[in-house]
Formats: structure tokens, C-alpha cells, sequence
């Protein structure tokens, strides 16, 4: 029967009953009541073989028991008829009653092995107990029996282990002596081999430091002598502290050692005790042994003193020879860093106008590209507009127009940096003659004068007088310009304007590096790319043109500044080399004065006089100059092309801006009459209608003698309606011939006025023939040429004027101002006239894009007044027609009665 032990409401509790008094005085004990519940809870009684029994206590409906099926209560819905089953089934099927059967037996199985085993386990464990036991006895008896003999053994084992005492006393003073001794030895080897290693290290030092002397001759740098030198002091601080801590290490080994050896000595001596003391020594064998240890201690006392005697002066000793050395050293190569200090701040000098000189020619050069820039630009936007493209700029000829006035104005400030007008380049107002056009706009710049012109059509140059001024001023500016050719000429630009296109050339132009292509274009000393303000700071050693003394034949850039050069190239570099040459003179002059009589340590690089290293840095700096005066030739050429290229550019400008001016005001034109034209299309559709209701109630009926007063009627409204229809033709073609006539005044205005804004605009353009020439090698020719032309009388030279545009000062006529109107226009009325101070590509363009727009919008309005009569014509016409059809109608019907 399945039964759980760990659960409250079954448990099973086993009871041994042998029959025994005590047990059965337990069970009266418990009471009637007690045996009531016991056997109601007792379902069955197992005896084992021994007679053991065991109570099995449970309730019913748990663990496989089965209840009292009388108790439980069944309802209608639970009951369930029995199940059949199949006879295969019913042959293998295991009966309950078995399996419960051989649970019993199982169970009674284990209970009578559990209650063997007890007992077996029980004589096993009796069984080690007296094992163990007769095991210690034995273990006992053994330990008596070895210890019986150790009393004889340890009388003799004390006389044989007194006589090794004696003898290993004896050994042990005779080693402790003889270490003393040896460590008194290696002490005085050592202090030799320390001796060694110093006299070692000081010929090395001696050694290293005489390879120096080739460093020294050929050393580039006063920063390499002076890190030499310093490293001199730093190698023989380091041998010194070398040789101090070797001397520290070895006082401290010294030290420590005979420290080492006295308290040896003192533990050996305390060590000896007598018997009585509980030590193994007799008074004879200490006193014996306190005398050689005595004399182990003076040794140590005399290799003391006399090592420390020697140590002792033997610091002092390497430090003077270290100083020998080393005094010795500097005074044999002190000359040479006197001389190589003075190659480098010659060098220094020389160096740093190079790079003052490099960073204004990458000023220049990055001026150069950014006009390049802007030509591109103009060139690009100028062929958008021309062609415009999805791809390309999306700009308009008035936004490509606005822009010009920064590369003029970009164009300028060039000019001035590189110092090359010919003459003051002035701004002038258009002088205009005639009635004044409404609202003109000038580009705001500098106050100036119009350039004074004798006759018109000739170049300001041309002009006797100013000749006779260029050819004073050239002789003046000949004398004060170094190294540059004679034959440039020119005036330069006053101090005031200078300074303001200066200003306008920082703002509008920005610094950039230039490309290599730039550097090769522009020749190898363009490199640097930095800007150069305006205001430097001169140099510390500039003397005073009253209190130098140099003679002035080393004076090639002049004595002092000149006023306004710090804002053009060559007036900047010329600066720069004047501040040099009085920095580099003063540096020789002070070092040869230093020098006296002796002679340079390198005489491949260095004079030996002033005069000579003078010569040598004018003739240095003079070639600065020249390569600088060829650079800025370079540019100025490079920028004389650039000018073509302007010019030759923005004449295409016009012509855009005009056409876009005339597109716009055709289109605005056009927009008006549209509006005029759809006012009268409403009234046009309201008198159609009228029409058609009239022709509809125009019936026959009409006709009969009765309807007379109706068909009148209707004739009344018919004719109110006609004159309706001619008010309106008559109004419409009035209007649209008023707001046309309105809109060419408004054209003419507009024109005329961005006509004289575009010739204004181009007063401020720089032309190739404002800027000086430069040095142009002439056209070479082989000679069967140069014959030809000799024989022909031309000139064996080209002619650069001859197809020339005239650009001197010019008067542009105005256009016709009253031939756009619809009756006659009488006595032809122009426009005000521009005079301009000069006369460009952009100004012919400009006149010739005008007449082209007013020519062609005068077509387009003389058209348009005749499409005008034309549409008001038809019209009429066709009123006419219908006038005619219904008076017909009419006489139709009165005739059909």
C-alpha cells in the first residue's frame, strides 16, 4: 500500500512490540480515547520476521487507497455506464489487486532487511574499537623500549663533542681573522682600480673634446658654436659628476665595509661566553682569542686612514684638469665664434629682405590672379547672357553691369601698386550739353578734376604743355628711382589718392597663395604669399641721414624715405633695401672695428676689410633690386594685357544692357495695350450681344401695318446700339495710340539716361594707353625684310598706334526725343550730349548699342500705330457690313405686307 512519510496526513508510525511490561503500561496510559482514534486511523499491521511490527496509519482517498464508496455521494450527471473493452484487451490487462499485492511484499521485503542490517552495522562498528585499541598498546611498548640505552650514549657523546668544541673555536678565529684581512685587501685593490678608471676617463675627455675642433672650423652656425660650447660645459659638469659619485660610492662601500668588519669583530667577542654564563668557552681560550682580535681591529683602523688620505684631494685634483682642458679649448676657437656670429647676422639680414621682397611680389601675384579672376568672370557671365544656358550663370545684364565697378575699381588700385599711370587717372562728372537727363548715376571715388584737354581727339600726352611738365618732372624722378630705365617716364600718382586706392586696393582685392603656374609666369623670386601694410616698422640700427657715416657712394637707395613709396611695389622693395643696407652696414662696420688686425677664420666667405664687405652687400642688394625692377616690368606687361583684355570684354556690355532695356520697355508697351485691349473686349462682347437679341427680334411679323410703332422701336435701339459700337473703336484707337505714345517717351527716357550712365561708367575704365609701356624688346626681323622696307619707305619698325583707337576727349550726341509720335514731329529735338573725358571700346559700343535700340523700337512703334489703324479699320468695316445687312432686313420685312 503506497504511503507518503513526509506529509501530516499520513504517517506512518512503527511501533516495536516484543511483548515487553513497559510498552504496555505506555499503551493504558493513553486513555479509552486515545485508543479510539488510534484504531480508527490504523488500517493495517505489518510484522516482520524477528516480530517487529509497524503500524501503517493513513487516510482514505490518498495514496492510492481506496475509499468507503458507500460515503460518497453521486449525482444523476456523474454517473457513467461501465465501459467495455475488447478481449485482446481484457488478456493483458493487470489486474489492481496484483499490483498492490507485490507493493505489499516489497514492503515487508525492505523492513526485514533494514532491521539486519542494523544489527550488522552494530558489530562492525564493536569490532574497530578494539583494533584500535591494541594498536596503541603496542605503539607504547615500543617508545619504552628505545629509550632504555640513551643515558650510556650521552656520556660519551659530551666528551667527544667538547674536544670538537676546542677545535672548532680554534678554526672559527683563524677564518674571522683571515676575512678581516682579505676584506682589507679587495678595499686597497679597489681604491688602485678606481685610481685606473679616473686617469681613463680624463684622457677620454681630453680626446673628446679635441674632436671638436674640426666641428668648430667647419660649423655653418653660431647656434651650432654656442650648443658645442655648451655642451663643452655640460660634458665636463658630467665628468665631474661622474667623478664625484664614483668618489661618493666608494666612500660609502668604504664605510660601510669597515663598519661591517668592527661589528664583526664586536659580535665575535661578544659570542665567547664562559660555562658559568651558559656559553661553551674557558677564560684561557677568550683571553687567548680577545688578543687576535684586538689586532684585526687596528688593521682595520690603519687601511681606514690611509685610504681617506689619498681620498681627499683626489676631487680637487680632477677638476683642475678638467678646467685646463676645457680654458685651453675655448681660447684656441673663441675667433670663431665672433666670425660665424657675423656671417649669420649678415646672412639673417640678407634672408630676411628676401622674404620681405618674396612677401610683396605674392602680394603682387595674388593681385594679378584675382584680376585674372575678375576678367574670367566678366568673360563668363558676359557669354551667359549672350548664350544663356541651364549650365551656366543664371545673371542679368544689369546684375553683369553693377559688377563692373568693383574690377574697375580693382583695376585702379593695381594701377597705383605697381606705380605705372602715365597721369593722375581722374573721375570726372560727364559734361553734358542740352536739356539734362533725369536721374543719372555715377560711380562715387576720389574728388578730382577733369584732365585738361587742349584739343579734342588727341591724347592728354599730346599736349605741349603737359610735355613740357612730364619732361621736368622725368628729370626729377630719374635722379631719386634707382635702377630703373630712363626711358620710362610718367608722373607719379599724388600722395592722397595713393592712399585711398591703397585702402580700396586692400578691401576689394584678398590675398591668396599663388599657384605654381603663377610663380613660373611670374619668375622664381614669387613665393611668399603675406601682406605688406602700409606703416612698417624700420629697423632698430637706422641712423640718421646728419649724423651717418658711410660714405655715401654705399648709399644706392638714397639717404631717407621718400613720400608715398610705401604704397607701390618698387617704393615698398626700395624701402626694404635701404633699411637693410643700413642694417648690414652697421653690423660690418662694428664687427671689423671689433676685429682689429687679425685675420677672419674664413677667408672663402668673409673680407678682410669694411670696404670690401661693403661691396660686397651693395653690389648683393643691388641685384635685388634689379631682379625686383624685371618683375615689375613682368607685371606691368602682364597687366597691359589684362587692360586689352578688359576693354576688349566689357564692350559687349552695352549692347546686352540695351537690349535687355529695350525687350523690357517692348514688353511693358505691350502689357499696356493688352490692358486697353481687354477693357474694350467687355464692351465689345455687351454691344455683340445687343446684336444678336435685335437680329432675333427682327421677325416678320414686324412688316404688318399694325407693328409699326415696334419695328421703330427697334430701329431707335439698333441705332443706339451702332453709335455705341463706333464711340467705343473710337475711344479703344485712342487709348491704345495715347499708351503707346506714353511708352516711347518712357524708352526715350530710360534709354538716354542708361546711355549716359554706361558713358560715365566708362570714363572710370583703365585703358592700356593710361598705364606707361614699360621695356618692350622691339620685333626683331631678318634682313630681307628690314630691306623691303627700307626700299618702300615704311618705317623699319611697327607702328603700335597705327590702327589705334583715338582716346582722347569726345562728345557723344544725344538722340531724336520727339520723332516717336503720331503726327508729324517737326524740327528734330535731341537728347542732352555726353562729353566724356576719354574714349573707349565701351564708349563706342555704347553709342552704337543706343542707335541700334532706338532704331529698332522706332520700327516696333511705327509698326504698332499702324496695326492700331488697321484692327480700328476693321472694325468699322465690319459695323459697316452689319449696318448695311439689317437696313435690309428691315426693308424685307416692311415689304412682305
Amino acid at each position: 500500500m503506497p504511503v507518503k512519510l513526509s506529509e501530516m496526513k499520513s504517517n506512518i508510525s512503527v511501533k516495536n512490540h516484543k511483548h515487553e511490561d513497559d510498552e504496555d503500561d505506555d499503551f493504558e496510559l493513553d486513555g479509552k480515547a486515545k485508543e479510539t482514534t488510534q484504531s480508527e486511523a490504523i488500517t493495517e499491521i505489518l510484522k516482520t520476521e524477528k516480530g517487529t511490527m509497524f503500524y501503517v496509519l493513513t487516510e482514505s482517498g490518498e495514496y492510492g487507497l481506496t475509499g468507503d464508496k458507500s460515503q460518497t455521494a453521486t449525482f444523476l450527471t456523474e454517473v457513467e455506464s461501465p465501459r467495455t473493452q475488447p478481449d485482446y484487451i481484457k488478456n493483458i490487462t493487470v489486474e489492481v489487486s496484483l499490483i498492490n499485492d507485490v507493493k505489499k511484499g516489497i514492503r515487508l521485503n525492505f523492513l526485514n532487511h533494514l532491521e539486519e542490517w542494523t544489527e550488522q552495522a552494530s558489530e562492525r562498528s564493536e569490532s574497530v574499537v578494539v583494533s584500535k585499541c591494541e594498536e596503541l598498546n603496542s605503539e607504547l611498548d615500543l617508545r619504552l623500549h628505545l629509550h632504555k640505552p640513551r643515558s650510556r650514549r650521552a656520556e660519551f657523546d659530551v666528551h667527544n663533542v667538547r674536544a670538537a668544541e676546542l677545535v672548532m673555536h680554534s678554526e672559527r678565529v683563524s677564518r674571522h681573522t683571515k676575512g678581516v684581512q682579505q676584506a682589507l685587501t679587495d678595499l686597497k685593490q679597489e681604491f688602485t682600480n678606481m685610481e685606473e678608471q679616473h686617469n681613463k676617463l680624463t684622457h677620454k675627455f681630453r680626446e673628446d673634446i679635441e674632436a671638436l675642433e674640426l666641428v668648430f672650423i667647419n660649423a655653418t652656425k653660431s647656434s651650432k658654436l654656442a650648443s658645442l660650447r655648451m655642451q663643452l660645459k655640460e660634458e665636463s659638469e658630467k665628468f665631474m659628476t661622474m667623478i664625484r659619485t664614483s668618489l661618493k660610492n666608494f666612500r660609502q662601500h668604504l664605510d660601510d665595509t669597515l663598519q661591517r668588519l668592527r661589528e664583526s669583530n664586536a659580535r665575535f667577542i661578544k659570542s665567547f661566553k664562559v660555562f658559568s654564563d651558559g656559553g661553551n668557552f674557558c677564560p684561557e681560550e677568550i683571553r687567548e682569542y680577545c688578543k687576535k682580535l684586538d689586532q684585526s681591529s687596528q688593521k682595520i683602523d690603519k687601511c681606514e686612514g690611509a685610504i681617506m688620505l689619498e681620498l681627499e684631494g683626489l676631487e680637487s685634483k680632477r677638476r683642475e684638469q678638467v678646467t685646463k682642458v676645457v680654458v685651453e679649448f675655448d681660447d684656441r676657437f673663441k675667433h670663431h665664434m665672433i666670425d660665424l656670429v657675423f656671417m649669420e647676422r649678415i646672412a639673417r639680414w640678407l634672408t630676411n629682405t628676401q622674404v620681405k621682397i618674396k612677401a610683396e611680389v605674392a602680394n603682387s601675384n595674388s593681385q594679378a590672379q584675382q584680376l585674372a579672376q575678375y576678367l574670367n568672370d566678366v568673360v563668363r557671365r558676359i557669354d551667359a547672357c549672350e548664350r544663356p544656358n541651364l549650365d551656366k550663370e543664371q545673371i542679368t545684364s544689369t546684375q553683369l553691369n553693377d559688377s563692373l565697378k568693383l574690377v574697375f575699381d580693382s583695376y585702379h588700385a593695381r594701377s597705383i601698386f605697381l606705380n605705372c599711370t602715365k597721369d593722375t587717372i581722374a573721375r570726372p562728372t560727364s559734361a553734358m550739353q542740352g536739356p539734362p537727363a533725369i536721374a543719372r548715376v555715377v560711380f562715387t571715388g576720389a574728388d578730382s578734376t577733369p584732365t585738361p584737354i587742349s584739343k579734342a581727339g588727341k591724347q592728354p600726352t599730346e599736349d605741349p604743355s603737359v610735355g613740357v611738365i612730364k619732361s621736368i618732372l622725368k628729370t626729377q624722378k630719374t635722379k631719386m628711382r634707382f635702377g630703373m630705365d630712363a626711358d620710362i617716364d610718367g608722373e607719379t600718382t599724388p600722395f592722397g589718392q595713393q592712399l585711398e586706392m591703397r585702402e580700396k586696393m586692400k578691401s576689394s582685392l584678398s590675398v591668396s597663395t599663388p599657384t605654381d603656374k603663377s610663380k613660373q609666369k611670374r619668375g622664381p623670386n614669387s613665393g611668399l604669399p603675406t601682406d605688406s601694410p602700409p606703416k612698417r616698422v624700420q629697423s632698430g640700427l637706422r641712423r640718421s641721414s646728419k649724423s651717418t657715416k658711410f660714405d655715401k657712394k654705399y648709399l644706392i637707395f638714397g639717404e631717407k624715405d621718400e613720400e608715398g613709396e610705401e604704397y607701390h611695389l618698387l617704393g615698398i622693395i626700395r624701402r626694404n633695401l635701404r633699411e637693410a643696407l643700413d642694417g648690414l652696414l652697421t653690423s660690418a662696420e662694428l664687427y671689423y672695428k671689433n676685429k682689429g688686425n687679425r685675420q677672419v677664420t674664413r677667408p672663402q666667405v668673409l673680407q678682410e676689410t669694411f670696404e670690401l664687405c661693403a661691396d660686397v652687400v651693395v653690389q648683393k642688394l643691388q641685384s635685388y633690386f634689379t631682379q625686383a625692377d624685371e618683375y615689375h616690368n613682368q607685371c606691368l606687361q602682364e597687366f597691359r594685357n589684362q587692360l586689352i583684355q578688359l576693354e576688349e570684354a566689357v564692350s559687349h556690355v552695352p549692347d546686352l544692357l540695351l537690349k535687355d532695356l529695350l525687350e523690357d520697355e517692348l514688353n511693358k508697351s505691350k502689357e499696356a495695350r493688352d490692358t486697353v485691349s481687354e477693357q474694350f473686349s467687355v464692351t465689345l462682347s455687351q454691344l455683340h450681344k445687343k446684336q444678336k437679341d435685335h437680329s432675333t427680334l427682327l421677325r416678320p411679323t414686324l412688316g404688318h401695318p399694325h407693328q409699326k410703332t415696334g419695328i421703330a422701336s427697334l430701329g431707335e435701339k439698333e441705332l443706339e446700339r451702332h453709335n455705341a459700337y463706333i464711340s467705343a473703336v473710337e475711344k479703344q484707337t485712342k487709348e491704345l495710340q495715347v499708351v503707346t505714345l506714353e511708352q516711347s517717351k518712357t524708352f526715350v527716357e530710360q534709354l538716354s539716361r542708361t546711355a549716359e550712365n554706361q558713358l560715365v561708367q566708362y570714363d572710370n575704365l583703365l585703358t592700356v594707353d593710361d598705364v606707361e609701356k614699360g621695356r618692350v624688346e622691339p620685333k626683331k626681323y631678318p634682313t630681307s625684310e628690314l630691306i623691303r622696307r627700307r626700299n618702300q619707305g615704311l618705317p623699319l619698325e611697327d607702328d603700335e598706334d597705327k590702327n589705334a583707337l583715338p582716346r582722347g576727349k569726345n562728345t557723344w550726341t544725344g538722340m531724336p526725343s520727339n520723332e516717336l509720335v503720331i503726327e508729324g514731329s517737326g524740327k528734330p529735338q535731341l537728347t542732352a550730349s555726353v562729353t566724356t573725358a576719354k574714349t573707349t571700346l565701351g564708349h563706342t559700343a555704347t553709342i552704337t548699342a543706343r542707335d541700334k535700340a532706338y532704331q529698332e523700337y522706332k520700327n516696333k512703334f511705327e509698326n504698332t500705330l499702324e496695326i492700331i489703324e488697321e484692327e480700328k479699320q476693321k472694325l468699322l468695316l465690319a459695323e459697316q457690313r452689319w449696318m448695311d445687312s439689317w437696313n435690309t432686313s428691315v426693308e424685307k420685312v416692311k415689304q412682305l405686307y
